[in-house]
């Protein structure tokens, strides 16, 4: 069995005639296949353009989800080969967002949907790196955030959107109910630190040191005009999203950069 794709938590595997499997890695938390599970039942019920989640197995000892198969390059493959049309695939990258962002998701109908603040403050609290006392100062202006119940992705960034014959958005493992301007703190982040998706080509890593301010911009830009949200309220979830991002499966260097940020900032 070839992997379709791999990435830094799961594998992807053809399963069948327009299918794939996601198998994650082994001790990967059975609590989180569960929730990506449910929800990507959610978001497809909505009508949020991601592909349907069909069943749950386990294959050599690790867990996996089946899912329909979404045909076409990941947005960011296509902005790795096509640099020089960065900038309008960052801006109909926005526009999906902004998309997303327009699904208002009511707790107490779907109450295993996590809420976007609570899991920011868990992570804050589990952050290695951060002293009790900045761990304090960031959970307090957490708490001062709005709340929101829009849909937000979690983790948006171009690897994440496949562009065929229609987009698809994939990956939803960290999905939750918030304030929209949170989400678009988080891919800002990514666009500005993330690092390249593991096997990526040395050209495509070139293109996105060379290219993600650009895209950045673009990005922002286009959603800032198609929301009216304004940047200041971006801004005030800057910090708690690089904070909370410290406890994830990413590089050193990345968290170093999110520390030299936060560190700064508290000064």
């Amino acid at each position: 069995m070839s992997a379709l794709g791999a990435g830094r938590t799961a594998e992807m595997f053809e399963h069948g005639a327009g299918r794939i499997v996601k198998l994650y890695r082994v001790g990967f938390p059975r609590d989180a296949v569960e929730y990506e599970y449910e929800m990507n039942r959610i978001v497809a019920a909505l009508g949020v353009p991601a592909p349907r989640a069909l069943g749950r197995v386990e294959i050599d000892g690790r867990a996996g989800i089946v899912f329909e198969r979404a045909e076409g390059a990941t947005l960011l493959h296509r902005m790795f080969r096509r640099p020089g049309e960065g900038s309008r695939f960052a801006k109909e990258f926005a526009d999906l967002h902004v998309g997303i962002h327009r699904f208002q998701v009511d707790a107490g109908t779907h109450p295993s949907i996590l809420n976007r603040k609570t899991a920011l403050a868990r992570n804050i609290r589990n952050a290695p790196q951060l002293s009790n006392e900045v761990k304090t100062t960031l959970l307090r202006h957490t708490e001062r955030l709005p709340d929101g119940n829009a849909l937000c992705h979690g983790d948006y960034h171009p690897d994440n959107v496949i562009s065929g014959e229609r987009p698809w958005v994939i990956d939803w493992m960290t999905a939750a109910i918030g304030d929209p301007a949170g989400d678009v703190a988080r891919t800002l982040l990514l666009f500005r630190y993330g690092t390249p998706p593991e096997g990526a080509p040395p050209d495509a890593v070139e293109a996105l040191r060379r290219s993600r301010n650009e895209w950045s911009d673009a990005y922002l830009e286009r959603y800032l005009d198609r929301s009216g949200m304004t940047p200041s309220r971006i801004e005030e979830w800057t910090l708690p999203v690089a904070a909370a991002r410290l406890t994830e499966w990413i590089p050193e260097e990345e968290k170093a950069q999110l520390l030299r940020l936060i560190e700064k900032a508290m000064r």
